[in-house]
């Protein structure tokens, strides 16, 4: 499975390849096409503080722009490999900064198989912009996944905080997988991935880092009712120092490095192909290298139901304890739990998902989001393919973040008025995230592809500077041609 960030709106899309065995008959010798785009794009974003201007900068991240955007598609491929890159420049004029500005795009995938049983898959994923994107828009939970099956932290790409929305960053992020299957019901995964977060500006609670990824995963069938999942992973994460967070008598934050460490294990069993029940128990710890941040660790065990009704229906239900505990402090017993509904249509699909989970944020790129949360979410996502040329897509979602280890002056907030050395004193920081959209797409003539989305986004915090709206509406036209193909 590769994944891969659209070009247009930094989202990521999940593309399934498909090898064919090395021993067959070839369906076809190599074959690379080159595909040539150019388009034009209208960027408008606006963010309102529910107190006014506050942060550093004077635009709080409103952008007016318009734009040229080429772009050009190389995919080389034939039985026993696969290769694209695909590269997209953004040259536009920002009319609230009044500043030429140039975005860039760059992404790699390559998969090789070595034999019929052993594939290696590398990628490369370049973005410099200041739209960070909503990690959530319209993006469908791996829910599915998680509830029955092993998944490799490169399957969740880092999703960088809304609050950097009008920041100018970059990210690099490369990868190497491999994968061998043992034998009909056995597969072992394993990969390294390297990931840099660079700021333009420094301060506000940005922070910069390098982030160095390793895992491996083993599933095997035990027999035709059972089966069962072991993965491992470990993280090491160095950071830039960050300052103080929009209040000039906060100490210098930092935020210290970081080895975060993942065991994961299940067993299923199941009761028809369509139809089985995963138990799962995971294990995350993290380790900060200095007394700036206590160190946490979360336990989790859920045991779930995941059906298929018929071809268009599909359901996962599931839950269980959880044990979050902060280092220093005494731990706090609460619940898992998830339910999905996965329904498609001859033209639509519909997604309804709730969910609670403690989890660990530590590469948001802003400090304030780091750390322990206890996070409550719900969300909808419809699509609805009205013509072969017109196409909808609506999103709503909601979720409640509960930080138990809040930063700076968020951390003076959970406490009172009163800063605690390094630990929060069990307090939190609460915030609700509410956000929407809708968009369409228009394809004419032979090559052309019209497309505007609306999105709407509103953190509702306890401080002045995570208390805002964001309303982003973006207008792209685009005409695709094939250039070559031998």
């Amino acid at each position: 499975m590769w994944t891969v960030a659209s070009p247009l709106s930094g989202r990521t899309v999940f593309c399934f390849l498909v090898p064919l065995a090395i021993g067959a008959t070839p369906a076809f010798a190599r074959e690379t096409i080159v595909t040539g785009t150019a388009g034009t794009v209208v960027d408008y974003r606006s963010r309102s503080y529910k107190q006014g201007e506050v942060g550093t900068l004077s635009d709080d991240g409103d952008r007016k722009k318009i734009g040229i955007q080429p772009e050009v598609l190389i995919v080389s491929k034939d039985v026993r490999d696969y290769l694209s890159l695909r590269y997209s420049p953004t040259l536009s004029y920002d009319y609230v900064i009044e500043d030429n500005q140039v975005d860039h795009q760059l992404d790699l995938q390559g998969e090789r198989w070595l034999s019929q049983a052993w594939s290696i898959s590398v990628s490369e994923n370049y973005i410099r912009s200041d739209d960070p994107g909503t990690p959530t828009r319209g993006k469908t939970s791996d829910v599915f996944a998680r509830s029955g099956g092993q998944t490799s932290p490169f399957d969740t790409p880092t999703e960088l905080s809304q609050d950097q929305n009008g920041r100018k960053y970059w990210t690099n992020t490369a990868s190497v997988q491999t994968s061998y299957v043992l034998d009909k019901d056995s597969r072992i995964n394993g990969g390294y991935s390297y990931s840099v977060l660079r700021n333009d500006e420094s301060g506000g609670g940005y922070e910069d880092y390098d982030r160095h990824t390793f895992y491996t995963d083993l599933t095997h069938g035990f027999t035709q009712n059972w089966r069962g999942n072991l993965g491992l992973d470990y993280t090491r994460g160095l950071y830039d120092r960050t300052q103080g967070l929009f209040d000039t008598n906060a100490t210098d934050n930092g935020t210290p490095d970081l080895d975060q460490y993942g065991f994961r294990v299940g067993v299923d069993f199941v009761r028809t192909p369509h139809d089985f029940y995963p138990f799962k128990y995971s294990l995350n710890e993290s380790r900060y290298a200095d007394d700036t941040r206590p160190g946490n660790e979360i336990h989790s065990w859920s045991l779930g139901w995941d059906h298929a009704f018929d071809s268009r229906t599909r359901v996962a239900l599931g839950g269980g304890p959880s044990f979050a505990k902060t280092e220093g402090l005494d731990g706090t017993w609460g619940y898992n739990a998830y339910a999905t509904l996965m329904r498609t249509y001859e033209h639509a699909s519909l997604s309804l998902e709730l969910s609670k989970v403690y989890q660990t944020n530590n590469f948001s790129g802003n400090s304030a989001d780091s750390g322990l949360t206890d996070t409550y979410s719900a969300r909808a996502t419809f699509s609805y393919r009205h013509t072969q040329n017109l196409a909808f897509n609506v999103y709503g979602g909601y979720s409640m973040e509960s930080n138990f280890e809040p930063q700076g002056i968020y951390q003076v907030e959970a406490g009172g008025g009163a800063a605690p050395a390094g630990k929060t004193g069990g307090n939190s920081y609460d915030k609700n995230i509410y956000d929407a959209g809708i968009g369409c797409t228009y394809t004419f003539g032979r090559w052309y592809t019209a497309g505007l989305n609306y999105g709407y986004y509103v953190s509702d915090g306890n401080l002045a500077n995570d208390q805002y709206t964001d309303h982003q509406l973006l207008f792209t036209l685009r005409a695709s041609h094939e250039l070559w193909r031998w």
